[in-house]
């Protein structure tokens, strides 16, 4: 029979060997990281292996097996959910799993301006870190039938800043930015000038982006909606330098000659009458609400007068004149 004695001291050496490993416990689970990294869990990873990978790279503040035992533990909080994560020094296991089952996954943003083409879209999506890229090796038309668009994507794209996640792919941005412009495109098409002389929300979408590419500064845009506005009305060629070279393609060179005028493509405006068969780049809203606002002014003519504004005539004779003033004695 075991002396009282020495039964107390078991029990005391066991009461202090607990505390002396709750106060280990305490004092691990109070560590914290030391550094600010980003830590990507791809799907399907689970926590032995997410906990293994911290270790290795020496980025866990309490050891591995503390670490899967309080993740065990805490299992109703959730799965941990695959994604790229910000982790912050400071952060103890606790907040790691938290972190990692919250789905806070970072955010990234891509910005894609008015009046950009199909190509500058497709440069920034290359160009944006931790997208998937998809559309690399196909051309126009099989981008056109993976977003469902019949015709040309030119134009269809609204410009906006879209995030992101990790894992996400060029396709989708471009299936969310098309759902846009559609969502916008019918809003305003549904608010339009009823005298406006388009006849399809497509049509308002290829004048928007020209007045988008002629649009220097902002005030002016109306004015030079209703040139185009005006011109269409009288059937007179709306004579844009910027369909001129749309039209050109690659062999544009920068440099805008008298002879590109007078060479035909579907979209020169010099050498054919009405809309060019597609838009020339993306539209912002603002083009497209002054594409639908109709003709507000008389004007026939503008001309750039090298500050970003436009100088507007209602004749040709006034409009030669601009010319001379603005362009042909600044050359």
């Amino acid at each position: 029979m075991a002396h009282p004695r020495s039964a107390v001291a078991a029990i005391v050496i066991a009461l202090l060997l607990l505390v002396s490993a709750a106060l280990l416990v305490a004092q691990q689970l109070s560590n914290s990281v030391t550094r600010d990294f980003v830590f990507d869990i791809p799907q399907g990873e689970n926590l032995v292996s997410v906990t293994d990978r911290l270790y290795e790279q020496g980025d866990l503040p309490v050891q591995p097996l503390l670490f899967k035992y309080l993740g065990l533990l805490t299992e109703r909080d959730g799965p941990i959910l695959a994604g790229q994560y910000q982790v912050e020094a400071g952060m103890t296991a606790a907040a790691l799993l938290n972190l990692f089952r919250s789905g806070d996954v970072i955010q990234y943003r891509v910005t894609f301006p008015e009046g950009w083409t199909l190509g500058n879209w497709r440069t920034a999506l290359a160009n944006a870190p931790g997208l998937a890229g998809t559309i690399a090796d196909m051309d126009e038309r099989q981008i056109a039938e993976a977003l469902d668009v019949s015709g040309p994507v030119e134009g269809w794209l609204f410009p906006d800043t879209y995030q992101y996640v990790q894992g996400d792919t060029d396709m989708d941005l471009l299936k969310r930015a098309l759902q846009r412009m559609r969502s916008v495109i019918d809003m305003e098409w549904s608010a339009r000038n009823e005298s406006v002389e388009l006849t399809s929300p497509y049509e308002a979408l290829i004048l928007a982006s020209i007045i988008e590419k002629e649009t220097g500064l902002a005030e002016d845009r109306a004015k030079i909606a209703s040139v185009f506005h005006n011109r269409l009305a009288i059937g007179m060629r709306l004579q844009s330098d910027p369909t001129v070279i749309f039209g050109m393609g690659s062999n544009f060179d920068g440099d805008l000659k008298r002879r590109h005028l007078k060479t035909d493509t579907p979209y020169n405006s010099y050498t054919r009458y009405g809309l060019p068969p597609g838009p020339i780049c993306s539209p912002g809203r603002a083009a497209i609400k002054a594409a639908l606002a109709g003709s507000s002014h008389p004007y026939l003519y503008f001309v750039a007068m090298g500050d970003g504004r436009s100088y507007f005539s209602e004749d040709l004779e006034e409009h030669n004149r601009a010319v001379d003033r603005y362009q042909r004695q600044a050359h």
